[in-house]
């Protein structure tokens, strides 16, 4: 009986090797399904926050082609306004180059490619000089607040139903 159960459980770890690895000999026991529901759901989080303080994504997806331009301007103002200020709060966003855009600027040797984007006819080595079109973004402070509560991590904002 006990020869049977072992040519089973061998012929299943084959099969499922991931569902036996716990069993190994030094592994953690944690199990498989903890691997799975922890994903990063962070930029999900932000987009709920831009929903819940301004709407953003209700806008976003909001078929605006029937309203006039007055109505549109005074949604995106009201949009505008709360996103900007609870990005502020999360976020804090500030430009990587403080020159005015439309500005002549250098770009030093062993400037972060990742922080500036050269384009344009780029021909040689750096330094290069040019007009400045974005001024880009980096984060300067993250502070966006860890998910308190479980939750299906692809709901950005759950559905209302009122009940009369």
């Amino acid at each position: 009986m006990r020869i049977w159960t072992a040519f089973k459980a061998f012929f299943q770890a084959l099969r499922r090797p991931k569902d036996f690895e716990p069993l190994l000999i030094g592994q953690k026991d944690e199990e498989p399904s903890d691997k799975r529901k922890k994903k990063d759901v962070s930029h999900l989080r932000l987009l709920t926050l831009l929903q819940k303080s301004g709407r953003l994504v209700d806008f976003l997806k909001e078929d605006i082609s029937g309203f006039s331009d007055a109505q549109v301007g005074a949604a995106a103002r009201q949009v505008h306004g709360d996103c900007a200020k609870l990005l502020e709060e999360v976020v804090t966003a500030r430009p990587v180059m403080d020159e005015a855009e439309g500005s002549s600027v250098k770009v030093p040797v062993g400037y972060d490619p990742s922080a500036i984007k050269i384009v344009g006819k780029v021909h040689g080595k750096p330094p290069y000089e040019g007009k400045l079109v974005h001024k880009g973004w980096k984060a300067h402070k993250v502070s966006l607040p860890k998910q308190v509560s479980v939750q299906e991590g692809d709901i950005i904002c759950p559905a209302e139903v009122e009940v009369s």
